[in-house]
């Protein structure tokens, strides 16, 4: 019996959302319906804020699929059992592959057409964002405490350009850098 309690919670908590969602979707017809601008505007205010949100989501999923052995290597260097000079050299290289896969699917990161709005800065963004893992996989380094400067100035700009699309939706600008770290 115990085993189906969090089953039944979650079936309930999915029904209550359901119904919260149907109720939702009747006061915005509703509200369309009875022809007032001014809360179309804030329904597709909203919408908007939601599929950008959405966008960095699918876009820090894109990234961490494929970087973690980027961190591998960063992180072996610095360990205190340090892997072999061969073991270290494969890592690398599977490093190197990770950076250019990562700036690979980041250029195939569509902008949704609801965000048409911001897609010219979005593209740009991510343009910066797929140079940074670019400049990072040619510039990889063996030495413990190595510096990407050029790689970490691409990766800013990134972060400036999303944070000024997320600050014209009348959202807080998130910390990509924060959410990407394995």
């Amino acid at each position: 019996m115990k085993r189906f309690l969090p089953l039944v919670m979650l079936l309930v908590f999915v029904f209550v959302a359901a119904c919260s969602n149907n109720e939702a979707n009747d006061t915005s017809t509703n509200a369309n319906n009875s022809g007032s601008t001014e809360e179309a505007s804030e329904a597709s205010e909203t919408d908007v804020k939601s599929d950008l949100l959405d966008f960095q989501m699918n876009l820090i999923q894109t990234i961490n699929k494929s970087d973690s052995p980027i961190y591998a290597f960063e992180a072996a260097k610095v360990a205190e059992e340090k892997p072999s000079d061969e073991e270290l050299a494969t890592m690398k290289s599977d490093a190197e592959a990770a950076a250019k896969k990562v700036a690979e699917d980041v250029r195939g990161v569509e902008v949704p057409a609801e965000l048409d709005t911001y897609k010219s800065d979005i593209e740009a963004a991510l343009e910066d964002l797929a140079k940074s893992y670019e400049t990072r996989a040619a510039n990889l380094s063996d030495e413990p405490e190595a510096t990407y400067e050029e790689s970490d100035a691409q990766f800013a700009s990134f972060e400036e350009k999303m944070a000024t699309v997320y600050e014209d939706a009348g959202l807080t600008a998130p910390s990509f850098s924060a959410d990407l770290v394995d």
